[in-house]
């Protein structure tokens, strides 16, 4: 229960001679705690996600899932300390479907293990170099081969499954990521009482999700095409590389 100077919490179950109630005033000092070790997790998980996020160390894979689950850990932990009861949690599983901790927890337990796997994908992948006359074009021949149509757009699967895996996977890591990061930073502002009238958590997630996977999807892409350009420079042999 917040109100403007103390936060209340309340511990206990309804059986009678067994309940134990404990209600604890936390003042703005604890707040400040809170805020504190919660940057401090994001620091850390800063420190993990982009310590050479594009160079393929031997814990990379560790090193991105554990940046972000801290990332998702924070996020539970802010959404607990500001509203227990979930009262105040936009998630429409809650907000509107109207179920507990429980499936808030499944949910995000689900979201984590795909963004795992899909930062195994990538993880794993070895770039083909082709020779290209540019990114365009080597997206095109990457996924439908040498005599490809022309167009923008992504008209039909790809049946190189495992590029097609890896650059979704690594658009997907860093839009999901940036986006959870979005929710976090929307409870500590809660927290510091500021409430800009247009931040909407949902909005902004959402629109940097989008944005930043489509730009971490073209930088893929981008890799890809600077590896085959430069082994075409040296005079090597196309082929999977590194």
């Amino acid at each position: 229960m917040e109100n403007n100077e103390t936060f209340v919490s309340v511990i206990g179950g309804a059986d009678g001679p067994t309940s134990i109630f404990l209600a604890g005033k936390m003042g703005n000092g604890f707040m400040a705690g809170i805020i504190i070790f919660v940057m401090l997790g994001l620091f850390a998980a800063a420190m993990l996600i982009f310590w050479k996020p594009g160079v393929k160390t031997k814990y990379r894979f560790l090193r991105l899932s554990a940046g972000n689950l801290l990332i998702h850990l924070m996020d539970g932990f802010v959404t607990f300390v500001n509203t227990p009861d979930l009262a105040k949690e936009g998630n429409p599983l809650v907000s509107r479907l109207g179920y507990g901790w429980g499936a808030l927890f499944t949910a995000n337990l689900i979201g984590f293990a795909m963004i795992v796997l899909m930062t195994w994908w990538f993880c794993r992948y070895e770039y083909i170099r082709i020779p290209s006359k540019s990114i365009f074009d080597y997206r095109m021949k990457l996924m439908y081969g040498e005599n490809y149509k022309p167009v923008w757009v992504w008209y039909k699967f790809s049946k190189n499954y495992r590029a097609m895996f890896a650059w979704g996977g690594y658009g997907i890591y860093w839009g999901l990521t940036a986006g959870t990061l979005v929710f976090v930073i929307g409870w500590v502002i809660r927290m510091l009482h500021i409430r800009p009238f247009w931040w909407k958590d949902y909005w902004i997630a959402g629109t940097i999700c989008i944005m930043v996977c489509a730009w971490a999807m073209f930088q893929w892409m981008r890799e890809g095409y600077r590896l085959s350009s430069k082994e075409y420079e040296a005079g090597g042999k196309y082929g999977k590389g590194d």
